[in-house]
């Protein structure tokens, strides 16, 4: 016989699920039909079926209740879990709903992409095969959801499987605007749904003068989820293959990190500034880097940094860095307390430079700072420290061990001043072999012990103003600090190894030591004074600026060099603007000092930046005077500015340039870019042309493109890296 039954306005149960351990099933229609002889069961009209977070909607489904099959049809369309609709003419289902079939497939996933195929079939949950497939992570067009999307992937078959997290390509072409570019027999990727899957990434591709073509495709294994290595073998039509090799490994409380690489190739040396062929040799780099959280505590880490030669790393563009660090460390920290010793070893890679890097082996630090007011209403400070320098040979070779007792204490006294109260006792020991004074003067010692105790006053009063606008903040702060020291004896006996880049600016001008490191001193009495002043407006536009400037009270035994702002008794004026205006769209940071006797300009910093609707623009224009018996005897003068320009919604083009206005005047380096980028494609090409010196090496050329496909990652390739010049021995050291 036949049921017909009208249903209820709210859904209810009309068919119940039988299959164990699996959701029930909620299904509502306009009309069913049982047909009690053949056991099956028709719903017709607005069908909708959930079961957790599905849903399905079709004008009718038919359940064949004996053989566990069921099909729906007209207008389906099947929303899961994760956001993803599928819409087709037809859908079949069998084996307790883990088999299926689907005709004339398309697909609407929570990222916007979509999918088409001929017939989609679920062989089991786990495996799911389309033919005639096409994908695309594009977004439809509102206007035009039927437009050719940027780019696309065709294949004629696709199998996910979710036993290993992988899509698989059968003859794959791949489609930019609807148009063929590239065809691959076949192609995988992971699904996406892990985090971690073995397989081969994105290929790198380049071109160099010296090297040739290069390409890459490198392979990452993943061991683990807290292992993985990325292994890949550069070929090159001019020069061997370059083995390229990355692991990393996480651990509870640690981590650690490595590259390397390895080539038999030519080696260029400079000697008296000619480059020389070496021949071919085994040549590389290594770069560890790990950290061990012990406890609360403690924490040790490694950094290892080497290169087989000074070009190496240049040459095959894996770096630009000058010196080479690598450092052994265990430190602790404890409440305000502080203690720190590791091992210090450089590597110099600079090829006009002659420097012997000494090693740390090693340097030892800790500081105790006590809690505020707790004795005489200030608090105690303990800062001590150990060096080591060693550079082998007959090479000079440093001891030193220094320590500090201070005692400070900051107030707010009567009617709004407030002060820094800081006494200090430091004591150094020096051990010196290998003296360089010993080198040039045969009456001096080439082994020697000094010593030398440093009393330290200083005090630092200000009177803050405040004045508050209807809608801004004002203030203003003058300042003057008194320092005393006794005499310090800083010629020869003790050498100095970190206090050689002593500099006067805007933020070291009240600091107690304005030497950098320890072995240069500051002595005798000085006075500082200067003042503060801003404006802070309610709606976040900001103006500040500072001035001031140092006097020595005894003129003679200065302990400053040339160019360091402090040479003279009375000190360069320093002082610095910020600016900070329409809601963060337009910036301005000035720095600068004048001679503080004839106000002459000795350094100029400049940076700016502003936006108009789709123009951003930004510079930065540096002056400073040469200084007779300095390294920098001439003026530099430079200025770069860059220009950022937004086309349209997808297009932006960038420029930018660094002009030397200095002795020797000229364009030094300049580039310009032009990138797309929409929802599911991006491409970037940038050409940078280098104007050096003849003193710095070659006139470069590169080009740079960068690819980003939504959902494939991203990958890049230079396109072209030339020197000028008749040959590949005109490169840039």
């Amino acid at each position: 016989g036949t049921i017909v039954a009208q249903t209820a306005p709210t859904p209810k149960p009309a068919i119940q699920n039988t299959v164990p351990d699996t959701p029930p099933i909620k299904l509502e229609a306009d009309q069913f039909i049982y047909k009690q002889d053949v056991n099956i069961v028709t719903a017709m009209g607005n069908v909708n079926v959930w079961q957790n977070d599905y849903h399905l909607v079709a004008d009718e489904i038919v359940y064949h209740m004996n053989d566990d099959f069921a099909y729906a049809q007209g207008n389906v369309a099947l929303t899961d879990n994760r956001g993803d609709t599928y819409y087709s003419d037809r859908i079949e289902l069998e084996d307790q709903m883990r088999q299926g079939l689907a005709r004339q497939l398309f697909a609407e996933l929570e990222d916007g992409s979509r999918l088409w195929a001929k017939s989609a079939t679920r062989k089991n949950p786990e495996v799911h095969v389309l033919k005639n497939a096409r994908y695309t992570p594009c977004k439809a067009c509102e206007s035009n959801p039927d437009e050719t999307p940027t780019w696309s992937i065709r294949a004629s078959k696709v199998t996910r499987d979710a036993n290993d997290a992988m899509v698989y390509y059968e003859n794959t072409r791949f489609e930019a605007l609807g148009t063929p570019i590239m065809y691959l027999p076949y192609f995988s990727h992971p699904d996406g749904t892990i985090d971690q899957k073995s397989g081969f990434l994105s290929p790198e591709i380049g071109f160099g003068s010296d090297y040739g073509f290069n390409a890459m495709v490198p392979y990452y294994w993943a061991i683990s989820p807290s292992a993985d290595v990325t292994a890949g073998l550069r070929f090159f039509t001019n020069e061997s293959p370059q083995l390229n090799l990355e692991a990393r490994k996480r651990f509870q409380n640690a981590y650690i990190e490595a590259q390397t690489s390895l080539a038999y190739s030519d080696n260029v040396e400079v000697v008296n500034d000619l480059a020389v062929k070496d021949g071919d040799e085994l040549r590389g780099h290594i770069n560890i880097d790990g950290l061990w959280n012990i406890d609360n505590h403690w924490r040790a880490g490694a950094e290892l940094y080497l290169a087989s030669d000074e070009q190496y790393l240049d040459e095959y563009d894996i770096d630009d860095e000058d010196v080479l660090e690598n450092r052994l460390y265990v430190e602790r920290f404890d409440d305000r307390d502080y203690a720190k010793i590791e091992a210090l070893a450089f590597q110099d890679l600079r090829t006009d430079l002659n420097v012997d890097q000494p090693a740390a082996l090693p340097l030892a630090s800790m500081s105790f700072v006590g809690a505020p007011n707790s004795y005489g209403g200030g608090r105690f400070v303990w800062d001590s420290s150990f060096l080591s320098l060693y550079r082998g040979g007959e090479e000079q070779d440093v001891n030193r061990a220094s320590t500090t007792l201070a005692w400070q204490r900051r107030d707010i006294l009567p009617y709004g001043l407030t002060s820094k109260l800081d006494l200090a006792l430091r004591g150094d020991a020096y051990y010196t072999t290998d003296s360089d004074l010993a080198k040039t003067d045969p009456t001096a010692d080439s082994e020697k012990s000094e010593t030398r105790l440093i009393p330290t006053a200083n005090i630092e009063v200000g009177y803050p103003l405040q004045k508050q606008l209807s809608n801004a903040q004002v203030r203003i702060k003058p300042m003057v600090g008194v320092t005393a020291r006794t005499d310090v004896d800083n010629d020869g006996d003790i050498p100095n190894e970190d206090s050689r880049d002593a500099q006067l600016d805007a933020a070291n001008l009240f600091e107690i030591d304005r030497f950098p490191g320890l072995d240069r001193v500051e002595d005798r009495t000085r006075v500082n004074y200067g003042a503060q002043i801003g404006y802070y407006g309610h709606n976040g536009d900001e103006f500040s600026g500072f001035i001031g400037q140092s006097y020595r009270i005894d003129g003679g035994d200065n302990p400053f060099l040339n160019g360091s702002g402090l040479e003279n008794q009375t000190s360069d004026i320093v002082g610095q603007v910020n600016a900070l205006f329409g809601k963060g769209t337009h910036n301005l940071n000035y720095r600068f000092a004048l001679d503080g006797e004839g106000l002459h300009s000795k350094r100029h910093e400049i940076y700016g930046a502003t936006g108009i609707k789709d123009t951003k623009l930004s510079a930065i224009y540096l002056f400073e005077k040469g200084q007779p018996g300095t390294e920098f005897v001439d003026s530099r003068e430079q200025l770069r500015g860059t220009v950022t320009q937004k086309l349209n919604e997808n297009w932006t083009v960038q420029a930018s340039a660094l002009y030397d206005l200095g002795e020797d005047k000229g364009l030094r380096e300049s580039q310009i870019g032009l990138g797309y980028d929409d929802d599911c494609f991006g491409i970037t090409v940038v050409v940078e042309r280098d104007l050096l010196s003849d003193q710095s090496g070659a006139n470069d050329t590169s080009v740079l493109a960068r690819f980003r496909l939504k959902n494939l990652g991203e990958f890049e390739t230079t396109a072209y890296s030339g020197s000028s010049g008749d040959d590949n021995e005109d490169r840039d050291f």
